[in-house]
């Protein structure tokens, strides 16, 4: 039997593409997995009014619970970027609806909260919509 000795160089290039520095070791697009946030999904503009929402991260996919009744199901999330220092995970997904066009959701998750924008577009023939939204809310059980 031959051991192979593979440089260090080689072995932490692959741990730093593979594995993030999140606590335990998670893989990088796991660190948000389970996670649902209760919060309040509004006008960007707004200070007031909106709508309950909860964003769910299962499976590997995102959900906003308030936005279903549109036709907004499920889709890919990514985790882009995760701060080691201040331990805020940044994320982006983009949802379909069959009739209400796409939305297009960025945020950070960090202390328990998450943040996020939201810009929704709806293509027609005779004029486009186009408005943008935010989502503040807190990690729940």
């Amino acid at each position: 039997m031959s051991l192979s000795i593979v440089p260090l160089s080689v072995v932490s290039l692959v741990s730093l593409l593979s594995w993030s520095a999140v606590s335990l070791g998670q893989p990088v697009d796991d660190v948000l997995e389970g996670m649902r946030f209760d919060g309040v999904l509004r006008q960007a503009d707004a200070s007031s009014g909106g709508d309950k929402d909860q964003l769910v991260f299962e499976q590997g996919l995102f959900l906003s619970r308030a936005c279903e009744a549109y036709g907004f199901g499920r889709a890919a999330y990514e985790v882009y970027e995760v701060e080691e220092s201040g331990g805020q995970v940044y994320f982006a997904a983009t949802v379909t609806s069959p009739t209400h066009g796409q939305m297009e959701w960025r945020g950070v998750v960090g202390n328990n909260r998450v943040e996020a924008e939201v810009v929704w577009t709806k293509e027609r023939w005779y004029w486009d919509t186009r408005r943008e939204y935010r989502f503040t809310g807190v990690a729940t059980p």
